[in-house]
């Protein structure tokens, strides 16, 4: 029994070989083409009871590339179905579709002769698709018999695309020919994983024994099996690690960027980082100018940097001082908080730096008192010829000067100011 069985899967196999490519050229015709592989039947000693039928070898091809871009999974199963009974059979065969099958088309191949398909008559009803024909008792080379259909299996998830396949072996009162073995052969797409998992949700890849056949198919196999069917998901990473660093690499370097004011505040050493680059940058582009301006400034003096303070007086020039001075202390409180860059801090001091500078080199060429103390003296000044008009008027009226020293010392204060 043994030898009989290895021969038949040698031959199966071997046609298999031959014809590798999914679907047949005379399945769609009906016919064969070669009336030779017609056998004739033996009306006589015929049963349609299957009891005496077995099925020996269950092969189920899951093509998920061939029709990918319509969204659909390509199957395709092959069973030998041998009779041990000691008459003909003639009656119906069957077998399970998932919900959704399309273009299902039945095809018997006969090994005894030349392996050439014979397409037959088929009837669905509901899940089950089933088909006439006839098996000779004790067959050593039983016919192989091949089923064909699409399933709609379009990829959904969010983290992972997925798409499955259900496949029933065993079928309350029309199905209950458990297969002596079980091939399920896989074809999937790059980058794409297989799940296998049995009626009860336990899985079964491992018991199958997967075997990779290098063109991104797998290949399982399972003798005298006991679940009762299988179900394949396929599933693919929506972000794979391409796509995830595509996304990861613009998406940091915006969020440095965006972080980046926040980070310099905190950080004095990423704002020495930033100044010496810029003062490289600078020096790089405009060698010459920088040096230019570098040597102006070492050599200016304070009156040429800021010539808009002639002409002022010593009071001007001192309120101005006042206010350079404020907006430094101003400039300095900034600086601290983080709200101006180093360059900007710099260059605006050192503006106002020059500035007041060059106010005190005027005040001192101006010399005497300050303008604040001029004001005082003026008007002290004031109230000391007040007070000595006041004087003269009372010695007038005494009779002690005459009104031409008053009216003299009104016209020319200047003479008896000290």
């Amino acid at each position: 029994m043994n030898k009989v069985i290895k021969c038949i899967i040698t031959i199966f196999l071997a046609i298999l070989l031959i014809q590798p490519a999914f679907g047949f050229s005379g399945m769609s015709s009906g016919t064969s083409g070669n009336d030779s592989s017609v056998q004739p039947i033996d009306f006589e000693n015929a049963t349609d009871s299957d009891q005496d039928i077995v099925l020996l070898q269950h092969l189920v091809e899951m093509d998920a590339v061939k029709l990918e871009s319509a969204n659909q999974i390509f199957v395709r199963e092959t069973f030998i179905f041998r009779n041990d009974g000691t008459q003909n059979f003639l009656g119906s065969l069957r077998s399970w579709t998932p919900d959704g099958a399309e273009d299902v088309r039945v095809a018997r191949v006969e090994m005894m002769v030349d392996g050439s398909l014979m397409a037959l008559q088929t009837t669905i009803n509901g899940n089950i698709v089933s088909w006439n024909d006839f098996i000779k008792a004790k067959d050593p080379l039983p016919p192989l018999y091949i089923l064909e259909y699409s399933l709609p299996a379009e990829k959904t998830g969010t983290i992972t695309k997925s798409m499955d396949l259900n496949k029933k072996f065993i079928y309350p009162t029309l199905l209950t020919k458990q297969p002596f073995s079980i091939i399920l052969k896989v074809i999937k797409g790059e980058g794409e994983s297989i799940s296998l998992t049995d009626e009860n949700g336990n899985s079964i890849s491992a018991s199958g024994n997967p075997r990779d056949e290098g063109d991104n198919s797998v290949l399982y196999g399972w003798q005298q099996p006991l679940f009762k069917e299988f179900n394949v998901e396929i599933s693919q990473p929506v972000f794979t690690t391409a796509k995830v660093a595509s996304y990861a690499i613009p998406g940091i370097i915006i969020l440095l960027i965006l972080s980046y004011p926040f980070l310099r505040k905190k950080s004095e050493k990423l704002r020495n980082i930033e100044r010496k680059i810029t003062e490289t940058l600078k020096r790089e582009a405009e060698p010459a100018e920088y040096e230019s301006e570098e040597i102006m400034e070492k050599t200016a003096s304070p009156v040429e940097i800021d010539s808009g303070l002639s002409g002022k007086s010593k009071y001007e020039l001192e309120t101005e001082k006042r206010e350079i001075q404020s907006k430094i202390s101003t400039l300095d409180n900034d600086y601290a908080s983080g709200d101006l860059l180093d360059e900007e801090y710099e260059e605006l001091r050192n503006k106002y730096r020059r500035k007041a500078d060059a106010i005190n080199s005027m005040l001192n060429t101006m010399g005497g008192k300050s303008a604040a103390e001029a004001v005082v003296s003026e008007e002290a000044y004031g109230e000391g010829i007040n007070a000595k008009l006041e004087q003269l008027y009372k010695d007038h009226a005494v009779g002690k000067i005459s009104y031409k020293e008053v009216f003299f010392y009104f016209l020319f204060p200047s003479i008896s100011r000290k």
